[in-house]
């Protein structure tokens, strides 16, 4: 279930919002825009679409129709909270605008499946935006977004990646002793690992990739935790729960070279998770396998981090 938020922002208080529309009513607010990231035109379509973050900025007449359109949607959820009735709902509407604007949105709010159910989506927050409104922050006027600048060349890059995935231990300490109660998230093999790297890495990168695979060799293919497309970074993971150092490295030696059948992959990063502490010195460990991997034409840097 989507936890809900409540905020004040243009003089008005809106309630039970999915985080994402609270922060771009603040936005919007505070700077007369919002962020959006949309598709870009050109990239493949067959999952891994590559995408754009934009600084979309309204005109003055276009802040007060996105506000006065969320009044009108927070009328229209809460009659549809209490009656669960949809006419009810639009009736609850004070404006005859937004009225007749959700009730005629039926040409692409309401139609039938290919198994002949209807479909309606007549209430969704584009419903009360209007046309043009609806076209500028659904990623339809390109002539109006402003690209944010990029995270710059691969060196800094890197660095973002290392020191997110530095975070990772912090995140799991953290994690594991929650507020007001809150149940504990409890780090207890690979991919509850894989899942706190996974989040972090989100923060900076919108491609990233879950369970990729190798091309297959010898009728074998490796499953690699996360892939980050778009920079050609590769994320393996492991626990070191029940294994010793030596264990673990000749583990990840036979890892690396497995990537090299993987072309995209340009940086490698091995996080090892090791809070029982068994590897004595991880200075000397992360030095001692990391580096550049080189195999025929193919060629990729190994960084390891001990967590």
């Amino acid at each position: 279930m989507i936890e809900t938020v409540t905020i004040n922002a243009f003089g008005h208080t809106f309630h039970d919002l999915i985080p994402e529309m609270a922060e771009q009513l603040r936005t919007l607010e505070a700077e007369g825009a919002i962020y959006a990231e949309f598709a870009d035109p050109e990239s493949d379509r067959g999952g891994r679409a590559t995408f754009t973050r934009y600084r979309v900025v309204f005109t003055p007449a276009e802040i007060f129709e996105y506000v006065e359109a969320s009044l009108a949607e927070q009328e229209f959820i809460a009659a549809l909270g209490k009656t669960g009735d949809f006419t009810a709902s639009v009736l609850a509407i004070r404006s005859d605008k937004y009225r007749k604007r959700i009730t005629e949105y039926g040409n692409y709010g309401k139609s039938r499946t290919r198994h002949g159910d209807e479909w309606d989506i007549r209430g969704c927050t584009a419903s009360f935006l209007g046309e043009d409104l609806e076209a500028l922050v659904c990623g339809l006027r390109r002539d109006r977004y402003v690209p944010m600048p990029g995270l710059g060349p691969q060196s800094n890059q890197d660095e973002l990646v290392l020191n997110a995935l530095k975070s990772v231990a912090v995140s799991a300490r953290r994690l594991r002793s929650r507020s007001h109660g809150r149940t504990a998230f409890v780090v207890e093999n690979e991919y509850d690992v894989q899942d706190l790297v996974e989040t972090v890495l989100r923060s900076i990168y919108v491609d990233v990739v879950r369970e990729e695979w190798t091309p297959k060799r010898a009728g074998n293919a490796k499953r690699i935790d996360l892939v980050v497309p778009s920079v050609g970074v590769v994320v393996e993971c492991k626990y070191a729960h029940q294994a010793n150092a030596k264990y673990i490295a000749d583990e990840l030696k036979v890892d690396f070279e497995s990537y090299h059948d993987y072309a995209e992959c340009r940086r490698l990063f091995a996080v090892v998770y090791d809070p029982e502490h068994r590897i004595d010195d991880p200075e000397l460990f992360s030095r001692d396998l990391s580096g550049l991997r080189r195999k025929q034409d193919h060629e990729f840097f190994v960084t390891v981090v001990v967590i």
